[in-house]
């Protein structure tokens, strides 16, 4: 681990557990992500900074990597505290400046849109609860300043390229120090878990909605192309080798496809149907989670020709293309 990146661990009251803020210690003096806006966290945080030896005006930047309230929900606090400008990629913004707004406006598409998938109300009711219990662990802020995907910032003494790395969510950046090999994730690559690839609504009403788990794994693919030496996640301890990370977590995906495309052989499925078959088992706080699951590597399968859609009664049914149950046979051979 490279010592000018000093990792600060935060408490969440997610399953995911604690979340990394990383401290730049040289000048600018820059902060990436801050954690959820928990009593627990901003100790945390305010300790994580003691002990480096900084105060929280010696900050000049605070880099969020990803509009999610684990990361970002401390920032109007921080920003109080230190004066700071605050770096965010431009398709965050909205969500960083009124996550409330911005989650007001999800919900309303994704109740006709889960409708459609065939997820019960009940289940659409704990979804939505869900959702809106997210918005007590962030706070909007005032302003923030966008930065340009591939734009090289100076930041604690040190030269990042910044990196466009969408899927898990859309406005996720990642910085990557070439000379050093260091690259900051968030939530892009994580050791001891995959990124979910969540699903979102579209980023202007009457748009298509990002394809997020396509879009994942080309950014995925991008970053294993990158010499990389050591990466620095949201989430877990700092690792090595990301290329073979990421050469696992794709042929995970694969055999999720494989399965998916086995089960729609048998019979069209709704999005649910295929929800319960994968994940017999769910906690209330997960349902979304496992309906983007499913959700992406449906979109995969589309992509590629394998699988299309019915309506039928108002439900979305998805079925194997004719002809298609051949290829994927080969495929994951």
């Amino acid at each position: 681990m490279n010592a000018a990146i000093r990792p600060i661990s935060l408490t969440t009251p997610f399953p995911v557990g604690a979340v990394n803020a990383f401290l730049l210690r040289d000048d600018p003096v820059t902060l990436v992500d801050v954690g959820p806006k928990l009593p627990d966290a901003w100790e945390g945080l305010a300790d994580g900074l003691r002990r480096a030896g900084c105060e929280w005006r010696d900050i000049e930047y605070v880099v969020i990597t990803h509009p999610h309230v684990d990361h970002h929900g401390l920032l109007s606090r921080v920003l109080d505290a230190s004066g700071a400008t605050a770096l965010v990629h431009p398709d965050a913004e909205r969500r960083v400046l009124s996550p409330r707004l911005a989650a007001e406006s999800e919900a309303m598409y994704f109740e006709p849109f889960l409708t459609a998938s065939g997820v019960p109300e009940e289940i659409r009711g704990l979804i939505a609860e869900h959702q809106r219990l997210l918005q007590e662990y962030v706070d909007g802020v005032d302003e923030v300043k966008t930065v340009e995907i591939g734009a090289r910032l100076e930041l604690g003494g040190r030269e990042w390229r910044v990196l466009d790395t969408p899927g898990h969510s859309s406005g996720h950046l990642s910085l990557f120090d070439e000379e050093e090999g260091d690259l900051i994730a968030g939530d892009h690559l994580l050791p001891h878990i995959s990124s979910n690839a969540l699903l979102e609504a579209p980023r202007h009403p009457g748009g298509e909605r990002a394809r997020s788990l396509i879009v994942y794994m080309e950014a995925l693919n991008m970053v294993a192309a990158l010499p990389v030496k050591r990466v620095y996640p949201g989430h877990g301890e700092v690792f090595t080798g990301a290329a073979e990370l990421v050469d696992r977590r794709l042929r995970g995906y694969e055999r999720r496809c494989s399965q998916l495309l086995g089960w729609l052989g048998e019979r069209p499925h709704t999005v649910f149907e295929l929800v319960r078959r994968m994940f017999p088992r769910l906690s209330r706080g997960n349902w979304f989670l496992a309906v983007s699951e499913i959700v992406g590597h449906l979109d995969v399968l589309q992509a590629r020709g394998q699988v299309g859609i019915e309506e039928r009664r108002g439900l979305w049914y998805y079925r194997v293309e004719p002809g298609r149950e051949v290829r994927s046979a080969a495929q994951s051979g």
